[in-house]
């Protein structure tokens, strides 16, 4: 066969596959006018309730799926504070299937009287207390903020603070008690460890990430390292050192 006679029929092939997928494509849009939403299936969720995220959402079973907008559910989804994303699908069998991904605390933000206000991720997202959230993470005394559904903490150190504690390492973040905000700074106040107590450990207003690191490194280099001496405060404001209140730890009685 020439060259030309080839050409012919590559031609004829792909104009016949053309045909073939926009007649699919027409079956499929067809079909996916008379399919309507069978049951909605809600998946992820643990702070936030299907009650909710139906509400949410404004659509129901009986709708006709090819007029169901996913991107617009997806929009009015994410408005709930817990959550972080949603992936919507529209599956064949009629099932809207929804995929929850909600944030992470990595804080417990307190009021101005000591109580436990919101759980906050670290982005600075505040969420709201629920029955079902239990999180194992440090105390936050931070300047209170008016709260906004679609906004999250604005200062910027309290932001810088939680992103760098979300980041921390499991060893290090067993160290946290609580972080407070006072004249400008911050204080963190370590999980008491015998002999020393609550270690207060000073902060400026930037940069934690970084003193972070330093502080593991005292901790591993100093403070496991002496066991003769009790530590009350470490300083880290200073790029060049760190200062430190130090005792000696007292002898036991051999009597």
């Amino acid at each position: 066969m020439s060259n030309s006679g080839k050409s012919v029929w590559g031609i004829l092939a792909g104009m016949l596959l053309l045909v073939v997928m926009v007649s699919a494509g027409w079956t499929g849009w067809q079909w996916m006018q008379q399919v309507t939403v069978q049951e909605i299936r809600i998946r992820g969720q643990v702070n936030t309730t299907e009650a909710e995220i139906l509400e949410l959402m404004r659509t129901d079973t009986g709708a006709v799926m090819f007029e169901v907008n996913a991107v617009m559910i997806e929009d009015r989804v994410v408005r709930h504070p817990w959550i972080h994303r949603v992936d919507v699908a529209r599956l064949p069998s009629g099932v809207l299937d929804l995929q929850v991904t909600e944030r992470v605390p990595v804080a417990l933000l307190m009021d101005g009287e000591g109580r436990p206000a919101w759980w906050v991720d670290a982005f600075g997202w505040r969420l709201p207390i629920t029955d079902q959230a239990q999180y194992d993470v440090p105390l936050l005394f931070a300047p209170m903020e008016p709260w906004h559904p679609m906004r999250p903490l604005e200062q910027t150190s309290t932001r810088e603070l939680l992103s760098a504690i979300g980041s921390a390492s499991q060893r290090l973040d067993a160290l946290f008690s609580e972080f407070v905000y006072q004249g400008g700074e911050w204080e963190l106040r370590l999980t008491p460890v015998a002999p020393h107590g609550g270690i207060r450990v000073q902060f400026g207003a930037s940069g934690f990430a970084r003193d972070f690191d330093r502080l593991l490194a005292f901790w591993d280099q100093e403070v496991l390292q002496h066991q003769n001496k009790i530590y009350d405060r470490i300083d880290l404001r200073f790029d060049s050192q760190i200062i430190v209140e130090e005792r000696s730890r007292p002898e036991r009685s051999t009597e």
